[in-house]
């Protein structure tokens, strides 16, 4: 296992942010079928096309910060890694 603090990343920033709005609408989503509304109904619709575009947008900035901070550590193989936001801590599981 490695860990890695990062000073100040765009990408990371970014991939944050896009984390936020993907878990907001997820749960406003869960809210909003617990409270009866159906999902063929206008706003869930609404709510829930929002929610696919930042998923799509989340995806690719996932993607784009791994090919930028995780796969030069080991080109070619896989690796297991998580980002803690507070701490800036990328940890990449399968290094020494």
């Amino acid at each position: 296992m490695k860990e890695i603090i990062l000073d100040s990343s765009r990408a990371m920033d970014h991939l944050e942010a896009l984390g936020y709005e993907v878990g907001s609408r997820k749960d406003l989503l869960s809210y909003m079928i617990s409270a009866g509304v159906k999902p063929s109904d206008e706003a869930f619709q609404a709510y829930h096309k929002e929610y696919q575009d930042f998923f799509i947008q989340y995806e690719a900035a996932k993607s784009a910060f791994e090919k930028e901070f995780v796969e030069p550590l080991a080109p070619g193989r896989r690796l297991t890694w998580n980002l803690d936001f507070a701490t800036r801590r990328l940890t990449v599981e399968g290094l020494s």
